[in-house]
């Protein structure tokens, strides 16, 4: 796991102020790779890494890494898990190796394959630039090229000038070296709609985020983004998961450094730690974060996980002085904005004083494996949800008519949500109704914007991936939209900055694409349960202690968030209200109404983090040689 940047020149040279300008940015990066930088200039590239050792911990995995003839580089951001087969096929295809890295094997790959025949090979997480010196030389396009994983696990950011492409594994350094500041309208609107900046937009204008499952193929030519993989439906029986859910975790357990588990007591972490268990003689370490408020801890629930499946478990108390302390670091750790994540960030930095480089999370699963209850209940009324998007839209209208006036009188803000269902498709407007942040009168107000101004962009930011999407069945196409929007621009984005914040790396194995694919073949039905949730992965993971974590209610890992800011309500609302793109009169509201309980603490405490995600970034300084 590393942090990436660099610049590509359309048709000149690069000069030395370009590699200062990349050192500049991957000290900005330090934190994701503090064992080591290195930059490569050649014709109109500069590639620079910052090293964060996890496989092959010797110098011959340094990077930027080339070929044998030092034709072709790349710097990577990731893991390869297939990495031993993907070599012993190219050794025998006649490429030598000079490292035990996954790194080398995207070189070779390409050799042999092309980028598209090697991104189709790979199974990992991975954000990596790739410069071709050989077809630059005889002039065949593309020579340079961006790309990340099937799911969108690990980030990656560019942005297009007349004569350069910049790209980095997170948006600030991106910020100063373009000196851009404005935000994008158009991505506030949807972060406020959404609770996440909508891919491929980001918080500044100019700036972009390269989508999961594509790649940037340029050249003298220009660029152009190409998308290789796709999630893909079908409505088929149930299949065995068992030996491929063994395979994918123990790919996972690839490491040559301390490794560990973050354990919730819920059936994702507990399923991931009962495998470990059986592929391990070692016991695991297990962590989890614990409060002095009883209702939110899951001490209790994650001790007899662990002591059911032999790890060596460590709790790590946080309570609400903790947060205020931390609270400066937080905010300075948030890339883009974000509503949520602080969980990860406390869990991770304890990962790091207990010793560990890797963690094991089992995010993802709920996703995968229809674990919310949203996906039970349209799984009970998928006939009912059918015959109501089969009625004309004025039909569908005049029922959300009659319920708003209810939803006005309610006290909980998520009440307003439901005036998203009027005038657009039926899945979207379940998945806002479901996932939906701010309801639209309040984001109007926020923004000072019209309805209609509104609507068009919901309408834009759902058409692409709309566009893009094969899925058959509303229950289906609201998973689509979960995974698109909630799960990449979200959850994965918030679990990458705040993991890597403490220079951890963060492996989700729910998320491996081959489990990905083989789930999304089951019909929905079959991933629900009226006894137990998530049947699909505990049969899969087949532990018996698994089956009683299942039966439980479902309880989500959260903070006492709501408790901390009230005590903090003044400094939080302060910081809010001093600066950035919101109305301060809609901000003040806002936090009223969290005060008085009517509003999600999650609202207040995106408008602090809007205000200070808008602030200027920091003079980077110059770039300094570990040692």
């Amino acid at each position: 796991m590393c942090g990436i940047a660099g610049i590509l020149r359309s048709d000149a040279t690069a000069q030395p102020a370009d590699e200062e300008l990349v050192g500049r940015m991957m000290a900005m990066l330090r934190h994701r790779g503090p064992d080591g930088d290195g930059i490569y200039t050649h014709g109109p590239a500069v590639l620079g890494h910052r090293r964060l050792s996890i496989i092959d911990l010797s110098e011959a995995a340094t990077q930027p890494m080339c070929n044998e003839d030092g034709t072709i580089w790349t710097v990577f951001n990731g893991e390869i898990y297939n990495y031993r087969e993907l070599g012993a096929e190219l050794r025998r295809a006649g490429h030598s190796f000079h490292s035990q890295s996954d790194t080398e094997i995207l070189l070779h790959g390409y050799e042999e394959w092309g980028m598209a025949g090697l991104l189709g090979r790979l199974r990992g997480m991975f954000a990596f630039a790739l410069y071709d010196a050989r077809a630059r030389s005889t002039q065949k396009e593309p020579w340079f090229y961006l790309a990340r994983d099937r799911v969108g696990i690990k980030p990656l950011y560019y942005t297009r000038e007349p004569e350069r492409i910049l790209f980095a594994s997170e948006v600030r350094p991106l910020r100063w070296a373009i000196a851009a500041s404005e935000p994008d309208r158009e991505a506030l609107a949807g972060f406020l709609c959404l609770g996440s900046i909508p891919f491929p937009r980001t918080y500044i204008r100019g700036i972009n985020c390269l989508p999961p499952g594509a790649f940037l193929a340029a050249g003298p030519g220009g660029a152009r983004v190409e998308q290789y993989w796709n999630l893909q439906y079908a409505s088929g029986s149930a299949e065995d998961l068992r030996e491929i859910f063994r395979d994918t975790v123990e790919r996972h357990l690839l490491a040559d450094v301390p490794l560990g588990v973050f354990l919730s007591g819920g059936l994702d972490s507990g399923a991931l730690a009962a495998a470990i268990s059986r592929l391990r003689e070692t016991p695991a370490l297990t962590l989890t974060v614990t409060f002095p408020e009883a209702e939110f801890s899951e001490a209790e629930a994650a001790r007899d996980a662990a002591l059911a499946f032999g790890t060596n478990h460590v709790e790590v108390p946080i309570s609400s002085r903790d947060f205020l302390e931390e609270l400066p670091q937080i905010l300075q750790a948030i890339d883009q904005p974000t509503a949520d994540g602080v969980n990860t960030y406390f869990v991770s930095k304890a990962a790091r004083q207990a010793g560990l480089k890797v963690v094991l999370s089992g995010l993802g699963g709920d996703e995968v494996f229809f674990g919310y209850r949203h996906y039970h209940l349209l799984t009970r009324a998928s006939a009912l949800m059918h015959a109501l998007a089969g009625l004309p839209a004025g039909f569908r209208q005049g029922l959300v008519s009659l319920i708003e006036p209810y939803a006005a009188h309610q006290k909980e803000d998520r009440w307003g949500r439901w005036s998203y269902l009027r005038g657009r498709r039926l899945e979207e407007g379940l998945y806002l109704l479901f996932r939906g942040f701010f309801d639209p009168h309040t984001v109007c107000g926020l923004l000072g914007m019209s309805e209609t101004e509104l609507a068009a962009i919901l309408e834009r930011e759902f058409g692409e991936i709309r566009q893009a999407g094969k899925a058959d069945g509303d229950i289906h196409r609201v998973h689509y939209l979960e995974m698109k929007r909630y799960l990449h621009d979200q959850l994965l984005r918030d679990s990458d900055v705040f993991s890597m914040a403490h220079s951890i790396e963060l492996r989700v194995p729910l998320l491996d694409h081959v489990l990905v694919e083989h789930c999304s073949r089951m019909a929905g039905k079959a991933k629900v349960s009226r006894t137990v949730n998530k049947p699909v992965l505990l049969d899969a993971a087949a532990h018996p202690k698994l089956r009683e974590i299942a039966a439980r209610p479902k309880r989500g890992f959260t903070f006492p968030f709501a408790h901390w800011m009230k005590r903090h309500a003044g400094e939080l609302e302060e910081l809010a209200t001093a600066g950035g793109p919101l109305n301060p009169k809609a901000v003040k509201a806002c936090w009223q109404q969290f005060r008085e309980g009517r509003a999600h603490w999650s609202r207040a405490w995106s408008t602090t983090v809007l205000a200070v995600c808008g602030t200027p970034v920091p003079e980077p300084a110059p770039r300094v040689l570990s040692a």
